[in-house]
């Protein structure tokens, strides 16, 4: 009986503790080729490890892709415990868009903290 109570306790801490609310924290790439927003475009999105100036920028081994919505937006949800550093107070992510060869056409950056939603431009 006491284990069944023990475990009936502890499954209500756990379930609390998963209720909590959760901060959504949004970057919204604008993607603009000679001006002019472009819808159905991938983005790729890079953590500060794998940044442009590293071997690792490539559609390959970026963490997600988002294609562009009509409006040319792409609109990416970070994650806590994925996306952003939960240690340091900022984290620093890169988007890139490319060519089928895998050639750059563009990149762009952004610096943001949980909770925030933050709107960059990446123009090619």
């Amino acid at each position: 009986m006491k284990r069944i109570l023990l475990f009936t306790l502890l499954l209500s801490q756990f379930l609390i503790a998963c209720d909590k609310d959760e901060v959504n924290t949004f970057v919204e790439v604008s993607v603009k080729e000679s001006s002019n927003l472009q819808s159905g475009v991938s983005v790729y999105m890079f953590s500060d490890r794998k940044g442009p100036n590293t071997a690792f920028f490539t559609p390959f081994h970026s963490d997600r892709t988002v294609i562009t919505e009509a409006n040319g937006i792409a609109t990416f949800s970070l994650q806590e415990t994925f996306d952003l550093e939960v240690i340091d107070s900022q984290t620093t992510i890169y988007f890139g868009v490319f060519e089928s060869n895998d050639q750059l056409k563009g990149s762009s950056a952004v610096t943001i903290e949980k909770g925030q939603t933050k709107s960059i431009v990446l123009e090619y």
